[in-house]
């Protein structure tokens, strides 16, 4: 993981630390506004990187072995990784990103007094999705 996402995901989760022992508070309407643009982005980058998961089959390079290669390459660098970084793809760079996201809604959910909602509400999401799986 590059050092800046390292670094915003360690101010985040302080933040989010804050706001939950009541350190870090703001305005409802604000961190209102704040939650909801998160969850806009976060559905965002969800589409991105659903987009990205079907680039791991690619068609069309021909057949000479340096276009196979150049095929194999981007496939790659869309949901593989690279031989020198297998976490280098698209799809793992927008997952960092996703978890970024995550803990700025979070935070600002828990700066307005919110976080267990926001919690609960996941938790119902999580099980809508997972009902019928066993």
């Amino acid at each position: 993981m590059p050092d800046d996402l390292v670094g915003q995901i360690r101010n985040w989760q302080q933040l989010k630390q804050q706001a939950i022992t009541g350190e870090f508070s703001m305005d409802e309407g604000i961190g209102e506004a704040l939650r909801k643009r998160c969850e806009d982005f976060r559905k965002a980058l969800d589409l991105l990187k659903q987009d990205a998961l079907l680039l791991d089959h690619l068609a069309g390079y021909g057949t000479l072995p340096s276009a196979q290669q150049l095929q194999k390459k981007f496939e790659q660098k869309a949901v593989g990784g690279a031989a020198h970084d297998a976490n280098d793809s698209a799809v793992n760079r927008l997952d960092q990103h996703l978890e970024v996201v995550q803990l700025m809604q979070d935070t600002y959910a828990a700066a307005i007094g919110r976080l267990q909602e926001t919690d609960q509400a996941a938790g119902n999401q999580l099980n809508a999705h997972t009902e019928g799986m066993n």
